[in-house]
């Protein structure tokens, strides 16, 4: 249901964007994402905000802080009638969306002015699927970052054992990568269609939907780019979004990562028999991977694992082929060779 809906002229020239951003009870740090939306240099955009919030102090906030900038973005606001998640939230965004290019950031994130132009500037290359930038940690969030820079470093990496290495506070310079965070990417939205949007099997913490996406659309030839200079700032809420107990959060951590492997990955069994065993050693180890809570007892951490890991084989069994919501797909040309592309990411730049 759409509450609130200002204009968008898409007809102008150049590059359009839609920014999509879904919330769950976190009015307070969404007011603050809205008003660092205010100074982007970028100004052809409109912003979609997606309420998946379940408290009704939440949502009626959320209407009165969208209505407060109305006059000055060009914002749509829709209220999801039930809590449907992240991945469905984003795709209700996604089919609503009037720009040639969606981005997405969370609704406890602060976007730097340079955000969007930064994003923006590599879509004038035709083999450009989508394009990501660096994520800050600040406020509690600084808590988890990486505390030791390094120079060759791996970002946005599906290794071979099928690990997902993120580091998206890292990085010098634009580069090729295999995933995105989903705090910070953007995509054509005709190739978000023709993939299908979001896949809504990822569920609790929604983790790997992001990474999916971006598999699905390297899988039709494009090119996804890592760009550092496309900022935002990330202050990780305790409360509201995707936020589930530790032991839950484990637990969605392996189910997630299952059905991303089984889904995705080859040598699919293999793979997930190391990923097991690693989060053996982890637990022995007493290592959390939890970035904001500390479990009490590891035997439970294990036992939340093993099941999610089980649980994630038996769903993948059950859905395979199918999509509980899928966006409806369009036909798109997947030529993708451009040399030009590479001579700039050497170069560290987009023109």
């Amino acid at each position: 249901m759409i509450i609130l809906s200002g204009g968008f002229n898409n007809k102008k020239r150049g590059i359009t964007v839609s920014v999509v951003v879904a919330t769950k009870d976190r009015s307070s740090y969404l007011r603050d994402l809205l008003k660092s939306l205010l100074y982007q240099e970028f100004k052809n955009f409109e912003l979609i905000i997606v309420d998946d919030s379940e408290n009704d102090y939440h949502r009626r906030m959320n209407h009165a802080y969208v209505r407060s900038i109305s006059s000055r973005l060009k914002v749509r606001l829709i209220r999801n009638e039930r809590n449907i998640g992240i991945p469905r939230s984003l795709n209700k965004g996604v089919s609503v969306a009037k720009g040639s290019i969606v981005a997405f950031t969370d609704d406890d994130c602060i976007a730097h002015p340079s955000w969007l132009s930064n994003l923006v500037k590599w879509y004038r290359y035709r083999s450009i699927g989508g394009v990501g930038g660096k994520v800050i940690p600040i406020e509690m969030d600084a808590i988890w970052s990486v505390k030791e820079l390094k120079e060759d470093v791996d970002i946005g990496r599906v290794s071979w054992n099928g690990d997902v290495i993120s580091n998206f506070d890292l990085g010098k310079g634009p580069i090729i990568v295999d995933c995105l965070s989903g705090a910070n990417m953007s995509f054509k939205r005709e190739v978000i269609l023709e993939v299908g949007g979001f896949s809504p099997i990822y569920k609790g913490n929604s983790y790997r939907f992001e990474s999916e996406l971006s598999y699905r659309i390297r899988k039709l030839g494009y090119k996804i780019v890592y760009d550092p200079e496309a900022v935002i700032l990330h202050r990780r809420a305790l409360k509201g979004g995707a936020r589930i107990d530790v032991y839950m959060w484990n637990y969605w951590l392996a189910r997630n990562h299952t059905l991303f492997m089984l889904r995705n990955l080859d040598v699919k069994f293999l793979k997930l028999l190391i990923f097991f065993f690693k989060q053996v050693s982890r637990v022995a180890r007493g290592k959390r991977a939890c970035p904001y809570a500390e479990p009490d007892n590891w035997l439970r951490v294990l036992l939340m694992i093993t099941k999610g890991i089980v649980d994630g084989i038996k769903n993948h069994v059950s859905f395979r082929g199918e999509e509980l919501y899928r966006l409806n797909a369009s036909p798109l040309s997947t030529e993708v060779i451009e040399a030009e592309l590479f001579e700039d990411i050497r170069a560290g730049k987009a023109h």
